[in-house]
């Protein structure tokens, strides 16, 4: 039903509204405000990354096991209880422990709405992937005003960058008290909509139809794709500010590629709908395409004199995100059955939370050791390698 996406877009954007404002001042907080190395600040957003990856894997098994509104309510509890201290609190350490607690919480609920999602998806007739198309859309307009709004009001008020995000998961809380019985009742059965399909105990079993051995190699190509693209995309929130602004360029000149690319994914994301979901109708050929295309973008930063190299470089990823990010987690969904779906969702989220984290070290060390050039290149040859494992995949059609 159109209701259930609906609501399910808005607290998908409400939570990338958070993202968008923590993700962008941690470091400068730590580092700036709280008088702490880089070093120390950089250890304190990989623990914050591993402990999101924590909140991913608990957030699947419980949305599959236990209760799938109780996932959420409890991801939004802890993260507000968290919040709400880093609002009031601003002494180290304990603002730390704070952050390492709120990524837990902010791991469940990046699960549990994708569970949510995929849950909604399978029950659609025709193309369900639109969905999925349609949520990272949303995620990215979330993103994009909250990173835009939280340069403002960090400036403004300290309080208030952690203040409003806590109201923001306050309001999706009560979206949930409002609406889990609404979305609950398509979880479980669908209804008389046209739009959705009644599933019964004969669902297939994709484990089974393609084989125990032949079913796990493809969850570990997955992964490893999952990855492999978020180490390489990590690259332009972290080292690409250095490259960049060792060619001359300024801080704003580097936050505007950013805002380009939201601005341009508005435009891209829905032709990508309409004209790639008509040109394959197995979602590995998309993958492997988008892939191909984002690894292609690297190769041409190590020549990038100008300013526009840069964009094109951008734009040329957006391309390749467009087709890549919202189409795994749909993948995920076809490999899963309405038993285990929580808990497939939650493989994008952690390794892609784990991509998020070890990119910037990584990449870091290959700069250091020997160049920016070989740094892009390597990406651009790891994500072929992906990609042209994802053709081996087998998937149900």
């Amino acid at each position: 039903m159109r209701a259930q996406r609906i609501w399910l877009l808005i607290l998908n954007v409400a939570f990338n509204l958070v993202m968008g404002f923590i993700l962008p001042v941690n470091m400068i907080f730590i580092h700036k405000n709280l008088h702490e190395s880089l070093v120390t600040a950089g250890f304190a957003l990989m623990v914050y990354s591993a402990f999101m990856m924590v909140g991913n894997a608990l957030g699947g098994i419980m949305f599959d096991r236990f209760s799938r509104r109780g996932t959420l309510y409890t991801g939004y509890g802890i993260s507000i209880i968290s919040l709400l201290g880093m609002s009031f609190h601003h002494v180290w350490p304990s603002y730390a422990v704070m952050l390492f607690i709120l990524g837990f919480g902010m791991g469940l609920i990046y699960t549990a709405v994708n569970a949510y999602t995929a849950f909604v998806a399978e029950q659609m007739s025709g193309n369900s992937r639109v969905v999925f198309n349609n949520m990272y859309l949303a995620s990215n307009i979330g993103i994009a005003i909250g990173s835009t709004a939280v340069g403002y009001i960090f400036k403004w008020s300290i309080f208030f960058t952690f203040f409003i995000p806590m109201l923001l998961f306050v309001i999706s809380t009560i979206i949930l008290f409002s609406k889990a019985n609404l979305l609950d009742h398509v979880s479980q059965r669908g209804d008389s909509d046209t739009e959705v399909t009644d599933y019964n105990s004969s669902e297939v079993d994709p484990r089974v139809e393609i084989g125990s051995r032949r079913f796990n190699l493809n969850i570990f190509i997955i992964c490893a794709s999952i990855f492999i693209v978020w180490l390489g995309y990590s690259q332009w929130d972290s080292n690409m500010s250095a490259y960049m602004l060792n060619q001359g360029y300024t801080t704003r000149e580097y936050g505007l590629v950013f805002t380009i690319n939201a601005g341009s994914l508005l435009i891209i994301q829905p032709v990508m709908n309409r004209v790639i979901s008509k040109i394959f109708k197995l979602l590995k050929y998309q993958i492997f395409i988008g892939t191909i295309i984002m690894g292609s973008s690297f190769l041409l930063l190590p020549e990038a004199r100008t300013y526009s190299a840069f964009i094109i470089s951008m734009l040329v990823l957006t391309v390749g995100e467009s087709m890549v990010f919202p189409t795994i987690p749909a993948l995920l969904s076809k490999m899963s059955t309405k038993r285990n779906r929580g808990t497939f969702q939650s493989f994008y989220s952690i390794f892609g939370s784990l991509g998020r984290a070890v990119g910037p070290y990584a990449g870091s060390l290959v700069i250091t050791a020997l160049s920016f050039s070989n740094l892009f290149i390597g990406i651009t040859v790891s994500m072929i390698i992906v990609a042209v494992a994802m053709i081996g995949v087998k998937e149900l059609a």
